[in-house]
């Protein structure tokens, strides 16, 4: 156990990289223990909400090492030279596993938790025996034998066996009612605990950890602790640099570049309305470092950006609408951030946010919400085609996969059939998209995403303005401006509208020494719901 362990460097293709300077046992460290720190001197229950795959099971390693093991893994970070207290007895639960099926499981597995974490006779584990079936029981009948201030609490995802019951009704109220009996029991006995840390997803109002524990500090929103969980830039510059240049040589691409496309990729989260640093997505930035190969994906969705309580939410409510979340800020206000709600009843946005599909802004002191990163965007999307229940066929990946070829060859007629086919595949029937040209531009964007051969740029932003599309093989740049029909503006006038812009711009003049330049003006018609083939033209 290390106090957050970032990543085995042992397991990385290093290249022709050495990371001697940098490296302990294997391992590098972020150190942010003197966060940590503050956090542990607390006496009052602490409560953090962080989406998934943010680190908060790594957070609540490190507090479990620090409580148990004192300074043991602590050598060398900040921590070491302040930390005074002694080792306790840490009690650790992690409900992000405790998903059963039915009511009698879910005791019986709280239960036998509770046996273990206390360190009681595990044979009294028994499927069969009645009193499993009243974890609180066997929790009161703990804690009157343990002496005072002698215990951690750690409940890491307190909210994930009531975000996978939430398509049956039944089997939810049920969860409610053995949960707070077992937080309930915990308030009786908070002398016996000399610290107590909560993390999840949601804040919820169904389990009563935020009425249980009348002084509870829910640190999610301030600022000092704004970045306990993520990288910042000064983070990845500090610790991962020569991983970034290793990076760079295996992709053939410079240093700076890497480090902007990973800013557009993963960056952009914030979790306090007064903070000025952004935070990239570790588990993302992690998975790139780890084998950079693979390029600039999309790791946050693929392992778990989409929350259960997403998945569950989805399927009891009305059709998510894309267009309602794409392309705007959402402007809220605090008492919305910070507000305990039914689990079944949390206003979509504060849920998308939660969950990391939105992220905090300070608009000239006004709270919104915003899209953070390209990565979140693309999550969106999938979002969008699972709730509208909406893919790409097989064929059609098929097309996608030979478009960096046909753009090589600069084939515009089957280009435009496959953005076309993306859009006839990606939409529903009923969908007001096309009034938009900026979520036509998004749709085909994140489509794309399968296109590993293929660099997808969007809102380039250059001294004359902000190219739409740019699509990169090893070859060609393909610069695209979309342009829809209006009633007063029809086909012609919009086409000459995109190519005017491109030339009045000079986009793609920052790949004109090294690629090939493809320059296209697409127009999008609102009436007929597709990318017109007559009204496509390249701009030489």
């Amino acid at each position: 156990m290390v106090s957050h362990a970032i990543i085995d460097t042992d397991r990385l293709p290093l290249g022709r990289i050495g990371f001697s300077n940098i490296r302990k046992k294997g391992k590098i460290y972020v150190d942010k223990t003197a966060l940590i720190n503050r956090i542990a001197k607390q006496d009052a229950p602490i409560f953090l909400s962080r989406p998934r795959r943010f680190g908060k099971s790594l957070l609540i390693n490190t507090l479990h090492s620090l409580f148990e093991k004192n300074i043991e893994d602590f050598v060398g970070l900040d921590i070491e030279k302040t930390w005074t207290d002694t080792t306790y007895t840490v009690v650790h639960f992690d409900f992000s596993r405790m998903i059963d099926n039915s009511i009698r499981d879910i005791k019986f597995t709280l239960s036998a938790k509770i046996i273990t974490e206390f360190g009681l006779d595990n044979t009294l584990i028994d499927s069969n025996s009645p009193k499993l079936q009243y974890p609180d029981i066997i929790l009161d009948e703990t804690l009157k034998k343990t002496r005072d201030n002698s215990l951690v609490l750690l409940v890491d995802e307190y909210d994930t066996p009531l975000t996978h019951s939430l398509d049956n009704e039944e089997l939810l109220q049920d969860i409610i009612v053995v949960f707070n009996k077992f937080y309930a029991t915990i308030k009786q006995y908070t002398d016996k605990f000399r610290f107590i840390f909560i993390t999840g997803v949601t804040r919820s109002s169904h389990v009563s950890i935020f009425s249980a524990f009348n002084n509870l500090v829910d640190i999610s929103l301030d600022n000092e602790f704004n970045s306990i969980l993520g990288f910042t830039k000064d983070d990845l510059v500090h610790y991962f640099d020569l991983y970034i240049e290793n990076a760079a040589h295996i992709l053939k691409m410079s240093k700076n570049d890497v480090y902007e496309r990973l800013e557009q990729y993963y960056d952009g989260f914030q979790f306090s309305l007064e903070s000025e640093q952004t935070l990239y997505n570790p588990w993302s930035i992690l998975c790139f470092l780890n084998k950079p190969s693979n390029g600039f994906k999309n790791y946050w969705f693929k392992s778990g950006g989409t929350s259960s309580i997403i998945i569950q939410y989805l399927k009891v409510s009305d059709t998510f609408d894309f267009l309602n979340y794409n392309n705007r800020d959402i402007f809220v206000n605090e008492d919305e951030l910070s507000s305990i709600y039914e689990i079944n009843q949390i206003p979509r946005h504060i849920l998308l946010y939660q969950s990391g599909y939105f992220t905090l802004r300070n608009d000239d002191g006004i709270p919104c919400l915003v899209l953070p990163n390209e990565e979140v965007e693309e999550s969106l999307f999938r979002l969008y085609l699972t709730s509208n229940n909406l893919s790409p066929n097989n064929e059609l990946i098929k097309k996608m996969k030979k478009l960096s070829r046909d753009i090589d060859n600069k084939n515009l007629h089957a280009i435009i059939d496959v953005f076309n086919d993306i859009l006839n595949e990606c939409i529903s029937t009923s969908s007001n998209i096309f009034s938009d040209e900026r979520s036509i531009r998004d749709i085909i964007y994140a489509a794309l995403i399968q296109i590993s051969s293929l660099q997808k740029i969007k809102e380039r932003e250059t001294a004359q303005g902000k190219s739409d599309l740019e699509l990169i093989t090893g070859k060609t740049c393909m610069i695209i401006e979309f342009k829809r029909t209006y009633p007063n503006r029809g086909a012609k006038s919009s086409l000459e509208k995109a190519i005017e812009q491109i030339k009045n711009n000079q986009y793609g003049l920052l790949f004109s020494q090294t690629h090939s330049l493809y320059r296209v003006g697409m127009v999008v018609s609102t009436e007929k719901k597709m990318i017109l083939h007559d009204f496509c033209k390249e701009v030489l």
